[in-house]
């Protein structure tokens, strides 16, 4: 039974929940959609905060207001800054 557990907490540390990868095909037709590129997004310049936003909705298949506190945990946001 402590074999399973361990086994099982082992498990759910190392699968967590993470956002979608961004060099999937679907991501990359997200990217294509809100007008930017990979080469763009690796470099931090793909667009407006408006666009990553929804760009990140459309590669997690998530809504609009769960992909702003993706990006802002994420960092992905260029003028956020958090509240102190």
């Amino acid at each position: 039974m402590k074999t399973i557990i361990a086994v099982s907490a082992l498990l759910l540390s190392t699968i967590g929940a993470h956002a979608a990868s961004n060099s999937t095909p679907h991501a990359l037709d997200c990217m294509a959609k809100n007008g930017f590129t990979r080469d763009m997004w690796v470099a931090k310049r793909a667009g407006t905060n408006a666009q990553v936003q929804s760009y990140i909705a459309c590669r997690d298949g998530i809504s609009v207001e769960k992909a702003r506190a993706v990006g802002k945990k994420d960092g992905n946001f260029d003028t956020w800054t958090p509240k102190r």
